[in-house]
């Protein structure tokens, strides 16, 4: 399964801060952490999920699908992680 773009943001983040805190550098690190709290926010995974579900749904319409089909794709494509 892929991750999505804000979910590859929070693992890069992490890592970054890791590092940083490693290296001593705790003003860095903190800043870093309040980045990753905001795109951990609920509503920034979920308007992600939005677009992505919109640009399958317009995609497909050539092809009669259902509605909840761009749902299941997003969740059989990508790895939601809860965090």
């Amino acid at each position: 399964m892929k991750t999505t773009p804000i979910q590859e943001l929070i693992d890069q983040a992490i890592q970054r801060s890791r590092e940083l805190s490693e290296e001593g550098r705790l003003l860095e690190s903190l800043a870093v952490d309040y980045i990753i709290d905001l795109a951990k926010a609920q509503s920034m995974l979920e308007k992600e999920k939005e677009v992505i579900m919109d640009a399958y749904w317009e995609g497909g319409q050539d092809i009669p699908i259902h509605p909840h089909r761009a749902e299941e794709y997003f969740d059989k494509t990508f790895k939601t992680k809860e965090r």
